[in-house]
């Protein structure tokens, strides 16, 4: 199948396994999809070798099925506390002055930012463009064929722990799959929500997920930050198992089909029956009660996000507004709170459009899909080209060109 990628995303709660290839227009066109039960993923990070193989096994194998192919190679997604961007600058003199900027110095000064100390337990993930300045003048995306003296840049680079990341080629490697590239979630959930003038003006994307909830910060047409919280929307069955007496399986059902983000939007008088432990007959209980319960962590979760924004300085310059996804974002009121929350930004919710697939919490892998198959690297790849992923570099140049 030409041009097929295949992206797996492997959260807390389920490993997310998604197939596409570009259309004639250049769109995102989704072959198939498939879930999978995942335990075997605490907080971002693998605690369980042969569950998280065995999930990821599951739903490769399902997609392998829907379309008749094998799979041999996945392209991840990597996320958690250890993982974390940073900009890096670099810098290259033109010889001769104002002769034409070309594809070999816009390499080399991206391989100059890249030359920065990263200590021995960590590995560098992704180094993405954010900016070009030629002579000093700042904001260029494409600086080749222009002329100048000095070309400067500013590289996103994102690293993580390096048993991390191995772990995640382990996993991958016993599931009988090997990786292709690993892609910053946070940046990725970004590339599965949000619209091409959102991320040229500046947005943030807040990816509620199980145990964890990722933020990608855009700027100017790139990444500019991005973090994972460690708390999620389990955390919220979790508080309604404990405060009313309840099993897991019961407190995610109440959450699932009565809960609410606001208590405030829930009328007073609305109630729900919840089946308590120890009990054979459901007891009624106030819907508004249950609601605040959710309100509670999720306006803590929402809090967080709101803190972290504010510690980046970025929060002026998000006209784009903040998207909530995930499959935490799907509760009722979870927009409204967050706009409650952060009472100057714009807030929407939104999920890719993936047809045949309950879409919840499939931000990350079609952003995924999106970065593989959109965000090329042609004009970045060395002539000789490189079989290591860690060395290659992709710009959102493409994806913001019209064709995304």
């Amino acid at each position: 199948m030409k041009d097929l990628v295949t992206v797996l995303d492997l959260g807390s709660t389920k490993a997310v396994c998604l197939a596409a290839t570009a259309s004639d227009s250049g769109d995102v066109e989704v072959r198939a999809v498939a879930v999978a039960e995942c335990r075997g993923v605490r907080r971002g990070v693998i605690s369980d070798l042969e569950e998280t193989a065995r999930a990821a096994d599951t739903a490769v194998r399902r997609v392998q099925t829907d379309l008749g192919v094998t799979i041999d190679d996945v392209i991840v997604g990597v996320s958690g506390g250890g993982v974390e961007g940073s900009d890096a600058r670099g810098y290259v003199p033109i010889y001769p002055r104002s002769r034409s900027i070309t594809r070999e110095d816009v390499l080399q000064v991206i391989n100059h930012s890249r030359q920065i100390m990263i200590p021995p337990d960590r590995e560098m993930i992704q180094a993405i463009p954010r900016e070009f300045m030629v002579d000093g003048q700042r904001g260029i995306q494409k600086p080749i064929g222009m002329s100048g003296s000095k070309l400067e840049a500013i590289t996103y680079i994102v690293t993580g722990p390096h048993t991390q990341l191995q772990n995640i080629e382990k996993a991958v490697g016993m599931s009988g799959r090997k990786v292709e590239q690993m892609i910053l979630t946070p940046l990725a959930s970004g590339l599965g929500v949000l619209t091409q003038e959102e991320i040229s003006l500046g947005a943030v994307v807040v990816d509620i997920g199980g145990g964890t909830t990722d933020i990608g910060i855009f700027s100017n047409g790139s990444i500019a930050g991005s973090a994972t919280l460690p708390i999620g929307s389990s955390h919220v069955t979790s508080d309604i198992s404990k405060l009313l007496k309840t099993s897991p399986e019961e407190a995610e059902r109440l959450k699932r089909e009565h809960g609410c983000s606001l208590a405030s939007l829930v009328p007073e008088k609305a109630s729900v029956e919840v089946m308590q432990i120890g009990q054979t007959v459901a007891r009624p209980l106030q819907r508004h009660v249950l609601c605040e319960i959710v309100e509670s962590r999720m306006r803590e979760i929402a809090k967080m996000v709101a803190q972290h924004i504010e510690k980046t300085g970025l929060m002026a310059m998000l006209p784009g507004g903040l998207v909530v996804t995930g499959g935490g974002a799907a509760l009722e009121g979870t927009d409204k709170l967050f706009s409650d929350v952060m009472k100057h930004l714009r807030v929407r919710y939104a999920e890719p459009p993936v047809s045949g697939a309950n879409t919840n919490g499939m931000a990350a892998a079609m952003g995924m899909a999106r970065f593989a198959l959109q965000c090329f690297e042609d004009e970045l790849a060395p002539a000789s080209g490189t079989l290591d992923w860690k060395e290659r570099v992709r710009t959102f140049w493409s994806l913001l060109s019209g064709k995304a």
